[in-house]
């Protein structure tokens, strides 16, 4: 018996994988032979029961012997009418109702928009062949949709990148017009003050063109452009406190810059730390109370020289829950209709692809929060 079965169910499964055009022509051949076959032994029975009343050896009425005469002429009509009705019946429910089904749920998900779902019919037939190729459509949208999500992620970090770096060198520009505004009538700006002020403004006005150079280009931070050159440290340094007393001229918040002695040379992108420093500051005067102070160090690490820049501020510090999830994109203890929660998370971007590294904490001598950023110079 095993052997039977074993040989009815590959039978079963090669019928199942036929083409539908040849599959229906075995149906057919199955139950037109049923219904000759049916229709051979009624006639031969209807046709002895005939001679046998004919003959005298079998007693029955006129009315009984039509009976059988009809049954032996219109027996073969009768089989093959119920043998195509039951050949189609069970051609549809084996072959069709589950691949159309399934074909229609899929449909249905397409229609709502969901891609997660799965399109499985097990058939090597023309319809299972249609299941794999709509599956595999499903699969190359849901492909699509996640990259075309990925680009609009990509897009929406510019921007938020390109907005937190336009408004540090619009306030740096804004704070020294001001001030040269309001001193420079009453003669109390030296020219070598003047000299000092046009050289900031005019570093920050470089500074706007050459981001607004890589925005055309750059369509995810990761493929931001580091741009090394040798400089001295002092000057990156000079630019940095320049940067934070225009953003302290006229503000309820002080930034001091730690005095620090940068001596010698680096290989450094300027725009990107300054980027960095940037966003950093911008998320510090949100949460600071009186003030904010910078620090800048190099150190040398495992035969490499890095530049450190730390940012201190007098707030309430980072929650717990900050702690662990500040640098995950469009997270914020504090959410504002022109915050995104991305500055630190771009900060982090920045600092790697410059072979540096970031990071959050708390200050442990007195309430605030400190960021280390760190550059590979």
């Amino acid at each position: 018996m095993d052997w039977i079965d074993e040989q009815f169910i590959k039978i079963r499964n090669k019928v199942k994988n036929l083409p539908l055009l040849k599959a229906a022509m075995a149906y057919l051949i199955f139950f037109a032979g049923a219904a000759m076959v049916l229709t051979i032994l009624t006639v031969r029975i209807c046709d002895r029961h005939i001679f046998m009343w004919i003959s005298g050896s079998l007693n029955m009425t006129d009315w009984e012997a039509g009976i059988w005469t009809f049954l032996g002429h219109w027996a073969g009509y009768f089989y093959m009418g119920v043998s195509m009705c039951l050949m189609l019946a069970l051609f549809y429910h084996r072959r069709l109702k589950k691949p159309i089904q399934v074909i229609r749920e899929g449909v249905e998900e397409f229609r709502n928009q969901n891609l997660s779902f799965v399109l499985e019919y097990d058939s090597r037939d023309e319809l299972g062949e249609l299941c794999r190729l709509l599956d595999s459509m499903r699969e190359n949208l849901e492909e699509g949709y996640e990259e075309m999500w990925k680009i609009i992620e990509n897009q929406k970090k510019l921007n938020a990148a390109f907005a937190h770096d336009l408004r540090t060198p619009l306030t740096v520009l804004k704070g020294y017009s001001e001030f040269l505004a309001r001193y420079l009538p009453e003669g109390r700006v030296n020219m070598d003050k003047m000299v000092q002020v046009l050289g900031l403004m005019s570093g920050q006005l470089e500074r706007l063109t050459s981001f607004s150079r890589t925005m055309k280009t750059v369509r995810s931070l990761e493929d931001y452009p580091v741009e090394r050159e040798t400089r001295d440290l002092e000057s990156l340094y000079q630019k940095i406190r320049g940067i934070l007393e225009s953003l302290s001229l006229g503000g309820e918040i002080q930034l001091s810059l730690t005095p620090a002695s940068l001596a010698g040379r680096g290989r450094f992108d300027e725009n990107l730390i300054l980027e960095v420093l940037d966003n950093l500051l911008s998320n510090a005067i949100r949460y600071a109370k009186r003030s904010i102070e910078v620090e800048l160090e190099a150190e040398q690490r495992t035969g490499k020289q890095y530049l450190y820049l730390y940012v201190k501020d007098d707030g309430d510090g980072f929650s717990q829950d900050g702690l662990s999830k500040a640098l995950e994109p469009y997270y914020g203890d504090v959410q504002e209709e022109e915050h995104f929660g991305l500055g630190l998370h771009i900060c982090k971007t920045l600092c790697q692809v410059h072979g540096g590294d970031f990071s959050v904490a708390n200050q442990s001598q007195k309430p605030g929060a400190i960021v280390s950023a760190s550059f590979e110079i």
